[in-house]
């Protein structure tokens, strides 16, 4: 009788690490589409700052006025759930 093949610890957990990588790497690409971005509302956008972040220094930014992530035209003032700041902000 032949033993069915055995994996290792470390390649089981290897390759869950790699599945759970590329399945989030779809979710991004996907919502990152222009005709399927996220709504104002899905986003939480709102038209003024939020402390000291505003679209204007968000990674997300398109000038002069678009997001990568929300449908519509935004604020450069505006704060939306997917901020995140650029190296450089101030």
């Amino acid at each position: 009788m032949k033993r069915p093949s055995s994996f290792s610890r470390r390649t089981l957990l290897a390759g869950t690490a790699i599945t759970v990588a590329v399945s989030a790497a779809q979710g991004i690409t996907r919502v990152a589409r222009a005709d399927d971005k996220a709504t104002k509302e899905q986003a939480k956008y709102q038209d003024h700052p939020k402390g000291q972040q505003r679209c204007e220094i968000c990674v997300n930014f398109q000038p002069p006025n678009r997001c990568a992530f929300v449908q519509g035209d935004i604020s450069p003032k505006g704060w939306c759930q997917f901020f995140a700041a650029r190296d450089n902000a101030h």
